[in-house]
């Protein structure tokens, strides 16, 4: 029968090995460890009592199921342990754990990555017993889940340029609709985004976000059919649009650019757009030489980096939010994000993993952000979004 997990286990077990953890202890139950369900094919599997998946450093597998669930089971490599009580169950954790001092479970110390913190602290009591240290399978699962193959890319790679057409409509809508004396709204132009993304068979989580002023200082405004402001002369305007395939395996893209209504704008925000900016660039810039000397980046550094250039300007407690978020088939991915503030995220930037970078300042009259999407190649950081270097001004 065919196996009903997803993961080479000979290369986990040399992932293991090369980082000195003794086994993969994977735990569920009823679905609360979103990594087990995206690693072992459950649906038509019928599982109401805890299972445990071991893979170890070295050896054979071990599933350990309930009595109960023993033919509902999937069939995975290795062989198979019973138990019915919770005396048993604990019995043979022990059992299975014996010999192992540091293992990796799907856990976070601090709750510091929620996407990859799913064993409840009775679980972590139990299992802890048995072992020295339980150490965060973060790094195993972003390897082993999370990094795109060649056509996943190329998928980035065509919604990045369907997201930079939808752009240049909207901006250019705008200005044509000022320079002839019309009325337009956050809303239409949200909605001429959207527009344009379902027409080159993409989907969005959600509606895009189309911001003038103060409205562009809240991260997670959008204008809906009941909420919405006019777009003026004068103003300043900042649009944040995703989108990704519809197929199964498409990946999202992700880009957020702003603009004047006019050809001069404000020297304050001409200010902060060229802190905000050169914060981007910086970022890219670390990651690059980091790479090209052979040293691991952790999200959290990158963040850190872009953080002290924008608070060193005076600006920091305007930038509150982190500098960039994992993508993939979901706008916002599980692997590593570009955080030292939200949390502090110790995960490595290792080959095929995609992420943004975002940094944005948010004063009481207009708020400034500016995203990019960075996939971190074998040779270092690539982008194939739209990248911003000036204001796009308008000529109303």
């Amino acid at each position: 029968m065919e196996t009903q997990v997803k993961l080479d286990i000979g290369a986990v077990q040399d992932y293991l090995q090369k980082s000195g953890v003794d086994g993969w202890l994977i735990y569920d139950f009823f679905g609360l460890n979103k990594i087990a369900q995206e690693v072992f094919v459950l649906t038509g599997h019928l599982l109401t009592r805890r299972w445990f998946y071991f893979i170890p450093a070295e050896g054979e597998p071990v599933a350990l199921v309930h009595r109960i669930e023993r033919a509902n089971f999937p069939q995975v490599p290795g062989r198979r342990m019973l138990y019915s009580g919770w005396q048993e169950l604990h019995a043979a954790l022990r059992s299975i754990l014996q010999g192992a001092s540091r293992i990796a479970m799907e856990y976070s110390p601090q709750n510091a990555i929620p996407t990859n913190s799913f064993v409840d602290a009775g679980t972590f009591e139990v299992v802890r017993e048995f072992v020295d240290e339980i150490v965060s399978s973060a790094n195993l699962v972003q390897y082993f889940t999370c990094r795109l193959n060649q056509d996943q890319l190329e998928s980035h790679r065509r919604a990045a340029r369907v997201l930079d057409e939808a752009q240049q409509k909207a901006f250019q809508y705008i200005e044509h609709r000022l320079r002839d004396g019309k009325t337009v709204t956050e809303y239409e132009v949200q909605q001429l985004i959207m527009q344009h993304i379902h027409d080159n068979h993409m989907t969005a989580m959600a509606d895009a976000i189309v911001a003038v002023n103060e409205f562009a200082s809240d991260p997670h405004y959008a204008p809906s059919r009941e909420q919405f402001n006019e777009i003026k002369k004068g103003d300043c305007i900042l649009i944040d649009l995703w989108g990704r395939e519809t197929h199964e395996n498409g990946i999202y893209a992700d880009i957020t650019l702003v603009g004047f209504a006019g050809t001069e704008p404000p020297e304050k925000y001409v200010e902060i757009w060229t802190i905000a900016r050169d914060a981007r660039n910086l970022a890219v810039d670390f990651m690059r030489e980091r790479h090209q000397k052979g040293l691991t980046i952790r999200g959290y550094e990158v963040d850190e980096v872009v953080r002290k250039y924008i608070s060193d300007r005076g600006y920091g407690e305007y930038f509150f939010h982190r500098t960039g978020h994992s993508i993939d088939q979901n706008d916002h991915g599980k692997a590593v994000n570009i955080d030292s503030f939200e949390t502090r995220d110790l995960r490595e930037l290792m080959p095929g993993l995609l992420f943004s970078i975002e940094p944005g300042i948010y004063l009481p009259e207009f708020g400034v952000r500016t995203e990019i999407d960075v996939y971190f190649g074998e040779n270092g950081p690539e982008v194939y979004t739209p990248v911003q270097d000036e204001l796009i001004l308008m000529d109303v």
